[in-house]
């Protein structure tokens, strides 16, 4: 069974949340990868692409046992460079077109596991030589605007870091963002010293476009934003756009949890120019310190920028939950008109909390063949963000495919990192 042709909202989904990429893996790293992707493993056009260099180069290192004089075999990294475009060819047109009879498909997709000929000493040695056959930028790039994942996961950090802002939407609401920024980047904006999370919101924020995404153009803060021992001191001015009305006192501190949360800081306080504490007028006393060490105990829905068409998975207005079984239970129901839940009315589940995580099992099994791509993807990665919020993994039962996007179904999902990957703009 092939997923449904990609229609108009596909299309705009995919492009509208395309980051613009850069990519510093290996080639070795990539073109692995690649061939390794089980959605491709059983289309016969590139199991021909990979046999036909695998059988030449038997070939001639039997040739070689008698012609030691013989100068390398160099055919292997051509072929190997010219499937994994191929891989990369195929890949993309699954996504695009309806092909009954294709084997690709994209509800089969476990995690990397190299091809055994990948794990030959020959074929190991010849892969060395392929560099100047292969781009490795351009091969990122489209593999991962294939990807329907909108999470971050520790395998996006193997030479990055992450930094987290909760952006301000235009129905006064932090939606949390996870920005990936390269290690040799941080390394030329701060030298080898390990920035502050402050430091780098002072860095980075101003140069998000934060329009351009759905979203008002709130960053960087007004007032001043300091340090102090293990807290966070805001200096707001006098008048500010922050205190005028209850939702935009909820959606500043919403966005500060956001930003600052998973940090080095606990809290942050709220003062005057004159150091006396900041009196928010919907609260009619002297404010508190806010916790930043606090659980945030949410489930996650769905939430679309009307304008652009730009899509994010966010907590529904910040609601808390006391167990992640509730949590994940009524990620089925429609709170308001702002958050759609990504789960379908129609799709039932029960909940169950196990030491290992938590596992949710689906009354009938559950063909994510039969939905939008799209949304079966943000249904997965909401119930696993969910159960990251109460430092839990999830496992998924009676899942008519094993497989999704990578996430292998016959296992406990990996944690998230965080929600909505981003890439920063190169300045």
């Amino acid at each position: 069974m092939t997923h449904n042709q990609f229609d108009d909202d596909q299309l705009e989904h995919v492009l509208n949340n395309a980051p613009k990429l850069s990519d510093r893996r290996s080639k070795e790293e990539i073109l692995n990868r690649l061939l390794a992707d089980a959605r491709l493993q059983d289309n016969v056009h590139l199991q021909e692409a990979i046999q036909q260099p695998i059988e030449e180069m038997s070939a001639q290192e039997q040739q070689q046992s008698t012609e030691t004089t013989k100068p390398k075999n160099r055919k292997w990294p051509i072929f190997m460079s010219v499937a994994a475009v191929f891989a990369l060819t195929v890949g993309v047109g699954s996504m695009f077109m309806n092909n009954n009879h294709s084997k690709l498909d994209q509800a089969t997709a476990p995690d990397i596991a190299p091809y055994s000929t990948m794990e030959d000493a020959p074929a190991a040695k010849s892969a060395e030589n392929h560099d100047n056959f292969l781009d490795s930028s351009i091969v990122a790039e489209h593999a991962k605007i294939m990807s329907l994942r909108t999470s971050v996961y520790e395998e996006d950090l193997t030479d990055a870091v992450v930094f987290r802002i909760g952006l301000a939407s235009r129905d006064v609401e932090s939606v949390p963002m996870t920005y990936v920024i390269p290690n040799e980047r941080v390394e030329e904006d701060f030298g080898k010293e390990k920035p502050s999370t402050l430091q780098m919101y002072k860095k980075y924020a101003p140069q998000i476009e934060e329009e351009a995404k759905g979203f008002t153009n709130y960053h960087p803060y007004q007032g001043e934003l300091k340090e102090k021992d293990d807290k966070l001191i805001h200096v707001l001015p006098e008048k500010n756009d922050y205190d005028v009305a209850s939702a935009p006192v909820n959606e500043y501190k919403g966005t500060l949890q956001d930003t600052f949360s998973d940090s080095e800081y606990t809290e942050v306080e709220f003062e005057n120019a004159d150091g006396t504490p900041y009196e928010f007028s919907q609260e009619g006393e002297p404010s508190k310190a806010m916790s930043l060490t606090g659980p945030s105990h949410f489930n996650y829905y769905l939430y679309k920028d009307h304008d652009n068409g730009a899509e994010y998975l966010s907590p529904d207005f910040r609601q808390t939950f006391s167990s992640v079984t509730e949590a994940i239970t009524v990620m089925r129901n429609k709170n308001d008109d702002v958050y759609v839940p990504v789960v379908p009315e129609n799709v039932t589940y029960t909940v169950q909390e196990v030491a290992e995580g938590v596992i949710v099992t689906f009354k009938d099994p559950l063909d994510l063949t039969s939905m939008d791509p799209v949304r079966a993807t943000q249904l997965i990665e909401a119930m696993m963000l969910t159960a990251a919020s109460f430092d839990k993994q999830l496992r998924l039962d009676n899942v008519v495919q094993e497989s999704w996007e990578g996430f292998d179904f016959k296992n406990f999902l990996p944690k998230p990192v965080g929600p909505n990957k981003q890439y920063m703009e190169t300045p």
